[in-house]
């Protein structure tokens, strides 16, 4: 199997888990609900797509070639800041107040656009790749 077909997959799973963090925060903190709420639901379809493209990928296996540059580029972008998330969500020493507020503060300075953004421009990134993968003539 191509390792472009297993980083989709396993970046959906790395999503997966990061959602999961972020629903226990969610539960426990009702205030931050609606951001918490926002970045969730942007991790959510960042997950969709990557597992829409790994299906894409072995239907539309002669065009690959074509994506796999993309993703070269994307992948380990996102793995990074999905890595960076769960440092936060999984500091269990820390309060949930400190994880959230420290995860949002520290990964909005690393990209200079808060983290929801970032996570955005991932979705629209993959959303391209689909789109070039099949769409292509």
């Amino acid at each position: 199997m191509e390792p472009e077909f297993v980083g989709c997959w396993l970046e959906a799973q790395r999503c997966d888990r990061v959602a999961l963090e972020l629903l226990r925060l969610r539960n426990d903190l009702l205030p931050f609900h609606e951001q918490i709420s926002t970045l969730l639901r942007e991790v959510e379809t960042t997950s969709r797509l990557l597992r829409d493209l790994h299906d894409l990928l072995k239907l539309y296996i002669s065009r690959s070639p074509i994506v796999v540059y993309y993703l070269h580029v994307i992948l380990p972008c996102l793995s990074r800041t999905l890595r960076d998330m769960m440092i936060y969500l999984k500091a269990d020493q820390l309060p949930c107040l400190a994880q959230w507020t420290l995860m949002v503060e520290r990964l909005s300075d690393q990209g200079g656009m808060p983290l929801v953004h970032r996570i955005v421009l991932y979705i629209e990134y993959l959303v391209q790749i689909v789109r070039l993968l099949s769409r292509f003539l």
